[in-house]
């Protein structure tokens, strides 16, 4: 990687680093995050639109890499469903900052367009894959325990923050929390 690339990500990850725990944060403060000159960020983000669209497609690219390398489409359902969250919580800071501001999704990420079609989600595949396989309750849709998953996830992290909850009990606590509330019961009516 050239040092123009390494200066460059330098700058993006202290900016979601910095922007996920406190979102007014200013270009100098990131800046001494990353351990550039001002001028150095400058030439890189003219403008903070640029950083902020850049921090966003980098924490996106980040929250993808680590889901794809959790392997949510292998094994029993349970373990990649734990696999996933425990993937999760090695990217909080980029689920904080990217999630923690709904503008930044609708302003940053452009909208589909209505004709094209529907990205891969693997995480929705794995759910919908332990609905068919019984382990996952059929009685909810894959997006709405899609939903839950985020929201448990980013709580816990909200909770880290404050300091209610240890990072490293993240994974288990989210784990906890999902496979109560989304495991399919025995003998429940339909």
């Amino acid at each position: 990687m050239s040092v123009k690339n390494r200066t460059e990500r330098a700058i993006v990850t202290a900016a979601i680093r910095t922007w996920a725990s406190e979102r007014g944060a200013t270009l100098p403060e990131i800046a001494e995050a990353a351990e550039v000159g001002r001028t150095t960020l400058h030439r890189y983000f003219p403008e903070r639109d640029g950083l902020v669209r850049a921090a966003v497609e980098h924490a996106l690219e980040v929250v993808g890499a680590a889901i794809a390398e959790a392997q949510p489409d292998t094994g029993h359902p349970l373990e990649a469903m734990r696999r996933v969250v425990a993937a999760l919580a090695s990217v909080s800071e980029a689920i904080m900052f990217v999630f923690g501001d709904q503008t930044l999704m609708r302003d940053v990420v452009p909208t589909a367009e209505p004709d094209l079609p529907t990205p891969h989600d693997p995480v929705i595949d794995l759910i919908r894959r332990g609905q068919a396989e019984g382990v996952f309750d059929d009685q909810l849709t894959a997006e709405w325990i899609q939903h839950v998953l985020w929201g448990v996830t980013y709580t816990a992290f909200e909770q880290v923050a404050k300091g209610s909850l240890a990072k490293f009990d993240v994974a288990a606590t989210v784990t906890r929390t999902l496979e109560r509330g989304i495991a399919a019961q025995a003998g429940e009516p339909t």
